[in-house]
């Protein structure tokens, strides 16, 4: 996962900022202190899920909580620029060549460590996440992190985050605006409900703020920055 993904800061104050707050706020209230594992997904590629997932995740780490984010999407090749060190990622841990501790980047961002992968080829990728590896790793990562954050596939390519569900308290479900028909967001929804997994809400992303008004003609996101800048 590229570093620029991550913008949230400790002290920024802005109307994207504050929406990460809100949604911290939102998983918090939902069952408070048994929210230890969180998976992001989305309908089809380029939602934003991947750049919502790690700045929720940031969100969490500047509260003092020991988070690790953990990118599931192992069939997506990522262009890795500022995290060139990476030769081994969450695939090597399943396939047993690894051990989860030389894998993970420690403090990749303070409070914040990363779990990453690789772009995987050689296999059935959905075989890893049902083997017993998987559970014993989420399992352990649960007993050292508060937080666990799970970036997964989006359900048009794969049921990965329905896998996964068994042993998430909640998913998020990230949908780009205008980018989904709702037949296919309908779809996608039943795949999660036939898993059993337990529906958080849904983060609307990509809303263009110079074109968005509210219900009664307002420009929020202009009125935002005018209340906190003066």
């Amino acid at each position: 996962m590229p570093e620029s993904n991550i913008f949230f800061e400790r002290d920024s104050d802005n109307y994207l900022l504050e929406s990460f707050r809100i949604l911290r706020s939102n998983i918090y209230f939902l069952e408070k202190n048994k929210n230890k594992i969180i998976i992001f997904t989305s309908t089809i590629p380029n939602e934003g899920k991947t750049t919502i997932s790690a700045n929720y995740a940031m969100s969490e780490a500047v509260t003092g909580k020991k988070v690790i984010l953990v990118n599931c999407d192992i069939r997506k090749f990522r262009p890795f620029d500022k995290l060139k060190k990476e030769s081994y990622g969450i695939e090597s841990v399943l396939l047993g060549e690894k051990k989860v501790n030389e894998v993970i980047i420690k403090e990749f961002k303070e409070n914040l460590d990363l779990l990453p992968s690789q772009h995987y080829l050689n296999g059935d990728v959905t075989e890893l996440f049902l083997n017993n590896r998987i559970k014993e790793l989420l399992e352990n990562l649960k007993k050292k992190y508060d937080l666990v954050v799970l970036d997964t596939s989006p359900l048009s390519i794969a049921t990965d985050a329905a896998i996964l569900s068994e042993y998430a308290d909640g998913i998020v479900y990230v949908c780009g605006y205008n980018m989904v028909k709702k037949e296919k967001m309908i779809r996608a929804k039943k795949i999660l409900e036939r898993a059993g997994a337990k529906i958080y809400g849904i983060v609307i992303n990509k809303i263009d703020e110079k074109t968005y008004v509210n219900e009664y003609g307002y420009d929020e996101y202009r009125y935002y920055n005018n209340y906190v800048n003066g």
